[in-house]
């Protein structure tokens, strides 16, 4: 695999907020940054897998991705199937970093879905995988960060999410995105 595989890193900043912005970050590898992709979401719709499949294909940069990464605090705010709905329509293969209590959904999804994987990363770490190997989502997450445990795509992600999802800038971010999606 190439170092420098295009991307996708998705997070919304671990906000509770039930209206917030998601925001992708493409990445080349854990060398650069491509670029940003956002999209208001609504927690409480059961359609925020397919939403966020629609901020990925109708970007930029989607013939140009490989992969697609979601952090684990996603996930706790779709239902199980929403992970899998983001796979099948994006059909890329698909990582979730899970930390935490975020590994009681595994078990949902492994029983859903065909060709998902599971597997450690550190004691309280893991990573779902759908529509790949394990062999293949290691060194991905191998190409993807640099030292630390998350994957480059999905840290800065989290960290835009994070200063788009503040309460402040909230309303104004919703307002231009047009947050009734």
């Amino acid at each position: 695999m190439k170092a420098e595989t295009r991307v996708i890193g998705i997070d919304d900043g671990a906000t509770r907020l039930r209206r917030r912005v998601a925001v992708g970050v493409v990445f080349r590898g854990s060398l650069w940054l491509d670029g940003v992709v956002t999209a208001a979401i609504d927690v409480t719709t059961a359609s925020v897998g397919r939403r966020l499949a629609t901020m990925v294909t109708e970007s930029k940069f989607c013939n140009e991705l490989r992969f697609a990464m979601l952090h684990g605090a996603m996930l706790s705010s779709m239902k199980a199937t929403g992970l899998m709905e983001f796979n099948a329509a994006t059909r890329l293969p698909t990582i979730a970093i899970l930390q935490g209590r975020q590994i009681q959904v595994v078990g949902q999804i492994l029983g859903k879905a065909r060709k998902a994987i599971h597997f450690r990363l550190r004691k309280d770490v893991s990573a779902l995988g759908i529509g790949l190997t394990t062999e293949r989502a290691v060194e991905i997450l191998r190409l993807t960060s640099r030292g630390g445990l998350m994957p480059e795509p999905v840290r800065v992600a989290g960290l835009i999410a994070s200063a788009a999802n503040t309460p402040k800038r909230l309303n104004w971010t919703l307002r231009h995105l047009g947050a009734g999606s």
